[in-house]
């Protein structure tokens, strides 16, 4: 079987979308021969390296394609690429194409090639008009739209049900070791992940100033002198994704204190409520304990008091008492500890390209 993945990406970048599309080209390559199609300069990838830093296991049947061989991106690049990228299909046949790009999709409609369109967040601006008005998004080229949630699926109720295929994010269990350890005293907790407005960091900051007795391990960006000056705060920068299995390994608590408003890659639009996070998967695969923000994406996956902790309430106070009832051991960890692997071992990349393969 021939698989073809396209993607807008560099696969030096550090993003959740690159994890994403390198995750499930890796999981594609199990079924057969993939080729992931970019626009940027391959020759320039050192393979070897990203295949380290996102622990891919792939020893043979994927290859990379770069169409335009550039190193910027804007909106006449991508319309060239697609252009490109459909043309390319249409004299070279794939059994299985799943699109990343928007653009691409609309080219790939227009040469008459079916394939999957995956999509991430709500469509606007330009994007809306080129599938809505114009009708593309029901073209008989585009076999499903993936969409990563269920309330994500809400954005697109002008579409048949019977065209979305909703599949969540993913996480590759073979990353992780599963020994938990059942500790009763906790004494750290652990963010990992971007700083994007809405992410909630300031938040997870304030619980450490009333928490001074648990230390506050923070992975992704720097923040102000001013936080710096939190003693049971540690700032440890960025790291590569084969680094966070023992960083999450070695924590107690994990937290994802996602705000009211949350902006992603596309920074005009508000993607708190549909959202599922790559680290969600993670955190759930570590066997951790998870304290989460009550938002619709999230909370199709967890479940409070199952396997995690669900704060209702966005402020100090609500999420103070739920640290707290944690720390003091009023939830059943070992309970919460041994869910969250189970939920992890229901959404692994594989099964996910199993489900895309059966829905043809």
């Amino acid at each position: 079987m021939k698989i073809t993945y396209i993607a807008e990406t560099s696969l030096t970048n550090r993003s959740a979308y690159t994890h994403h599309v390198l995750k499930m080209c890796d999981a594609f390559s199990k079924k057969g021969k993939v080729e992931l199609i970019i626009p940027f300069d391959q020759e320039k990838f050192n393979f070897q390296k990203i295949k380290r830093n996102f622990l891919l296991k792939v020893k043979k049947n994927f290859t990379i394609r770069s169409i335009l061989k550039i190193n910027i991106v804007n909106f006449l690049i991508r319309l060239l690429f697609g252009l490109k990228v459909a043309n390319f299909l249409k004299n070279n046949a794939s059994d299985v194409i799943i699109s990343r790009s928007l653009i691409s999709s609309f080219f790939l409609c227009i040469f008459r090639v079916n394939h999957f369109l995956e999509i991430h967040t709500e469509l606007k601006g330009l994007k809306k008009f080129f599938f809505i008005h114009l009708n593309f998004i029901n073209s008989q080229y585009l076999i499903k739209i993936i969409l990563i949630s269920k309330s994500l699926s809400k954005k697109f109720n002008f579409i048949k049900k019977k065209k979305l295929l909703i599949l969540h994010d993913a996480v590759d269990i073979k990353d992780f070791r599963f020994k938990i350890k059942n500790t009763k005293i906790l004494k750290s907790v652990t963010y990992v992940g971007s700083f994007y407005k809405g992410k909630g960091v300031e938040l997870l900051l304030e619980l450490a100033g009333k928490f001074k007795g648990i230390t506050f391990n923070i992975y992704g960006d720097t923040l102000s002198i001013h936080y710096q000056k939190l003693k049971n705060v540690k700032f440890h920068g960025y790291i590569n994704y084969y680094q966070v299995p023992k960083v999450l390994m070695n924590s107690d608590i994990l937290i994802l204190p996602s705000a009211n408003i949350q902006f992603g890659r596309a920074n005009n639009i508000n993607i708190t409520n549909y959202n599922s996070p790559l680290k969600m998967f993670d955190y759930l695969a570590s066997g951790k304990i998870i304290l989460a923000s009550k938002r619709d994406g999230i909370c199709e996956i967890l479940k409070h008091n199952y396997n995690s902790v669900i704060v209702q309430d966005y402020n100090l106070e609500a999420w103070s008492k739920a640290l707290d009832k944690i720390i003091t051991n009023k939830y059943i960890l070992p309970k919460l500890r041994n869910n969250s692997i189970k939920t992890a071992k229901k959404n692994t990349w594989d099964e996910r390209v199993v489900k895309i393969l059966n829905s043809i």
